[in-house]
């Protein structure tokens, strides 16, 4: 905050000082709050678009506020600290270092660093394997050599304009000095605190933003944060409940849809013979798994998925929408286990294992279910525990166990891939199924495919159209599904040859964050966001070819039970009946029945009312009394 600039004239030394120092501070503190704006910009590509800079400068006028809310910062730094160039240093590195974590997953994951990101702090390992060790100490070298200049920049300004010891002024200019330090202290305090709380009601922030309208593009965060500016992005995905309370809301509105969907329960098992009873039940979350022949713009030299092609032929299969390309693995494991949709949570929603389930003490999921059915249940993920908080979450569904990469007995890798291989996580479940004299959940997780897929095997699958670095990490890519094709393959096989029935359901989370612009452009639409899957039973006759139309992962629990000809309770018979009319739901995106994309004001009266019913049983699942959980999922919460 303000210093005193001493000269040779006493009398005009107190006159100018303060009004010298608050004018060149003011004016050096705002002239880097719009560098450190146009740096947040920069790093969304947004500055150079013509589009995007319409937005942010003359639409919504975001950058102007963007730029107010670094200068609070900066404003709230000079005043706890007293040095200018050390405030300004400290949120140039740290605006530097954002801005470089914004450009990196924006390429490998289109999507913008999140408030929820911070959690990966804890994975530096994690972090690190996803760029270049070169890249990351050039990174870290700029931020702190940005600091460090501004700290000796700050240096030789003392020596040209000395500073006065406190004890050296007079005692009413130290106390204004003092008071208008803590002055702006506080009011930048409290705007900083208003602006953690962007998305309550009423918010000082929030309502700046929305001057000129409410403008926020949640179905596309990149296109968010280019329209909106970086810091009005960031500020609304900061953490909100996760779903608005429907209307009506109440424990005598959860009884009465209790009832409804019991009798439709009621009614779908009254034909099924089949039971999952006495059966394992493995779900397989296949990282990255896709199927790249589906893409234009290139051409591989052969099939690299043509075992689960030929199986997703004999079997329930199809394409499942995937939340978002490059990433959303987690997110697509909780609407499996959990039958939520990320769609009906509010955007800010970003990662439920981050965000909501760890603030439970439980959580209704598939894994109470089933252990409340006789089955014991696994956690199968080749890699560190920490990663989205994962063995909290798996201790509040109910896992009685966690494999990871420190306990998997096997932890062969292939080539120079970093990543416990598929075979060996499969080689793990069959260990485990041969373990257990109960019947098992297993919930695994691979790792194999998992980018960066840089010079992973000497054996890449050729590619044409892709040149450079693109074809390259495509052949590299290719030669994992390949891997991951012969060991799914072995897997089923030896499954079948076992004494116990089991079902597998498998599926890819999402599509690697590794194809260009070329790609993408050639591939609009849904094309970047589908991944195949299977359910597949080891009980003959039991596989019968069926192409469904593209769905989410928030009904694949009762597409199993359907598989199989197994009775379900009323949730999922809500799920089934929803999937009929909604075959998938996104954030931003609905499909209709035949997997046509819809808007939700179109949806007929009866889909609209089956998506009413499955928000309200959502929300009380998720954050309300769970006034029907009992009824619905019964032991669905250990």
């Amino acid at each position: 905050m303000p210093s005193v600039v001493l000269t040779d004239e006493p009398e005009v030394q107190e006159a100018a000082s303060l009004s010298q120092v608050l004018r060149q501070g003011t004016i050096g503190s705002l002239q880097a709050a719009l560098l450190a704006a146009v740096l947040l910009e920069a790093s969304t590509l947004g500055l150079f678009y013509p589009r995007w800079l319409k937005d942010l400068l003359f639409d919504s006028g975001a950058f102007y506020l963007d730029t107010l809310v670094l200068w609070v910062v900066i404003g709230f730094l000079w005043a706890v600290l007293g040095r200018l160039w050390w405030s300004i240093g400290i949120v140039l590195s740290l605006v530097l270092t954002v801005g470089v974590a914004n450009l990196v997953k924006i390429r490998i994951r289109e999507e913008p660093v999140y408030p929820s990101d911070l959690d990966f702090v804890r994975e530096p390992e994690f972090l690190t394997s996803m760029v270049s060790p070169v890249f990351l100490v050039v990174a870290v070298g700029v931020a702190v050599g940005v600091l460090v200049l501004a700290v000796r920049t700050g240096r030789r300004m003392d020596a040209r304009y000395p500073r006065p010891r406190w004890r050296q002024l007079p005692r009413e200019q130290a106390l204004a000095v003092l008071g208008m330090r803590v002055g702006v202290g506080v009011v930048a305090a409290m705007l900083l605190a208003q602006a953690g709380q962007f998305n309550q009601p009423g918010n000082v922030w929030r309502g700046l933003y929305e001057v000129r309208g409410n403008d926020w593009r949640y179905w596309s965060q990149k296109t968010n944060y280019r329209s909106n500016g970086f810091v009005g992005g960031f500020l609304f995905n900061m953490p909100v409940n996760a779903m608005a309370r429907p209307l009506g809301y109440d424990a005598a509105v959860m009884d009465r849809i209790a009832d409804r969907y019991d009798v439709l329960a009621d009614e779908l098992n009254a034909d099924r013979t089949g039971s999952l009873d006495d059966t394992n039940v493995v779900i397989v979350l296949s990282e990255s798994f896709t199927d790249p022949t589906e893409l234009d713009g290139f051409e591989l030299e052969r099939d690299p998925i043509a075992r689960t092609r030929a199986l997703m032929g004999e079997t329930t299969s199809g394409r499942m929408l995937a939340q978002m390309y490059g990433g959303g693995t987690a997110n697509m494991e909780f609407e499996t286990l959990t039958g939520q949709s990320l769609g009906l949570f509010r955007p800010q929603m970003l990662s439920p294992y981050q965000m909501l389930v760890p603030e439970h003490a439980d959580y209704p999921s598939a894994v109470g279910w089933f252990r409340s059915n006789g089955h014991d249940a696994i956690a199968v993920h080749p890699y560190r525990v920490g990663m989205y908080k994962r063995e909290q979450v798996y201790e509040r569904f109910g896992f009685e166990s966690f494999i990871h990469d420190t306990t998997i007995g096997e932890k062969d890798t292939i080539g120079d891939n970093p990543y416990i291989s598929d075979k060996s996580a499969f080689d793990e479940v069959l260990q485990q199924i041969g373990d257990h004299e109960n019947p098992l959940l297993v919930n695994l997780v691979t790792m194999q495919n998992h980018i960066p897929v840089d010079d992973n095997y000497d054996d890449p699958v050729g590619v044409r159209g892709a040149d450079g670095g693109e074809g390259k990490r495509i052949g590299q890519y290719a030669r994992g599904l390949e891997h991951t094709d012969e060991a799914l393959a072995e897997f089923l096989d030896e499954l079948g040859k076992g004494p116990e029935k089991t079902v597998v359901l498998f599926f890819g989370d999402h599509l690697p964050g590794i194809y260009g612009s070329s790609v993408k452009n050639a591939n609009k639409g849904l094309a970047l966001y589908r991944t195949p899957f299977f359910i597949w039973s080891s009980e003959p006759g039991r596989n019968v070819p069926r192409v469904l139309p593209t769905t989410s992962p928030a009904f694949f629990l009762p597409l199993l039970y359907d598989a199989v000809d197994a009775p379900v309770p009323p949730y999922l018979a809500l799920l089934d009946e929803v999937h009929r009319h909604v075959s998938a739901i996104q954030q931003g995106r609905l499909l209709d029945g035949a997997g046509e994309p819809v808007k939700e004001a179109d949806l007929d009266a009866e889909s609209a009312q089956l998506l009413a019913d499955l928000r309200l049983v959502q929300f009380d699942f998720s954050i309300g009394g769970r006034f029907a959980v009992d009824r619905m999922w019964p032991g669905a919460v250990r």
